[in-house]
């Protein structure tokens, strides 16, 4: 089986490139923005995209490819305005992965002042999503790492969601420096499968489906998100040891974010090391 070990790439000069970087740096995944991240303008997909980025695949033999939602996008947001753009805006992304065959579609689970009122907002919305975009896309909700009002930085935040749309659409994207601020220790054995029977218990390991690797440059439970290099930060290289040795997550694609572009393959050559590739 081949591990699934990429980046978020650049998609400048055309979304096909990013798979083509990918192949520079040693990934056999990448993660793509499929429009400007900044912007609210909701982007259609041309033939000649699909044409090149399925080209692409072929020529890097890169098959597994994952989107990020806009930034921008508050799904919970208190303003009806924000929320409205919040859901075209990835009701569009939804549909330019169902046209580019991207099966993921990463997105943060926003922020409300009121957490009550910001979950069934949130629930909401995914509901309306559910039931306006295609059935071959999955909405992957990442585990936030609960800084400032934001919703979604803890296992029972996730299974409130899975209580009202038990919609197997609905995936998890874990992302390790955002789990270690929350609170959730992966740094040793015990701490770590005390966290993984803590998730099937109240979510279901199936549910985990994509993986965000990066360290953290803030300690356990800060509830900062503040991504480090790997191995180079408070969770340290025994953490991801863990991650890529445990065999529930070995069919998953696994993606780091570091904060400088220039060091990726640096913090790929470190994570291909620890599974002897």
């Amino acid at each position: 089986m081949q591990r699934l070990i990429g980046a978020h790439t650049s998609t400048a000069g055309g979304l096909h490139n990013a798979l083509y970087e990918g192949k520079r740096l040693g990934c056999t995944a990448v993660q793509i923005f499929t429009s400007s991240p900044r912007q609210w303008k909701p982007a259609s997909v041309a033939p000649e995209q699909v044409q090149q980025l399925q080209h692409a695949r072929a020529e890097t033999g890169i098959e597994c490819v994952v989107s990020h939602a806009a930034y921008l996008i508050n799904l919970a947001s208190p303003d009806p305005d924000t929320r409205q753009k919040s859901l075209a805006a990835y009701a569009a992304e939804l549909h330019r992965c169902a046209a580019l065959g991207i099966r993921y579609a990463v997105v943060h689970m926003g922020s409300h002042p009121d957490f009550e009122t910001g979950m069934d907002l949130l629930i909401a919305s995914l509901r309306q999503l559910l039931a306006e975009t295609p059935n071959s896309v999955c909405i992957a909700m990442e585990t936030m790492a609960g800084q400032g009002s934001a919703l979604c930085y803890r296992f029972e935040h996730f299974a409130r969601i899975y209580d009202a749309l038990p919609d197997e659409r609905l995936v998890i994207c874990a992302d390790s420096c955002h789990l270690f601020a929350a609170g959730y220790d992966l740094r040793t054995p015990d701490a770590y499968h005390a966290v993984w029977t803590e998730f099937d218990q109240l979510i279901g390991l199936s549910r985990l489906q994509v993986w965000h690797l990066n360290d953290s440059k803030k300690p356990l439970g800060s509830r900062v998100d503040r991504h480090e290099h790997i191995g180079e930060g408070e969770l340290g290289i025994g953490a991801f040891e863990l991650i890529l040795t445990d065999s529930r997550f070995a069919a998953l694609p696994m993606l780091i974010e570091t904060p400088d572009e220039q060091r990726f393959a640096e913090d790929l050559q470190k994570l291909w090391g620890i599974v002897g590739a």
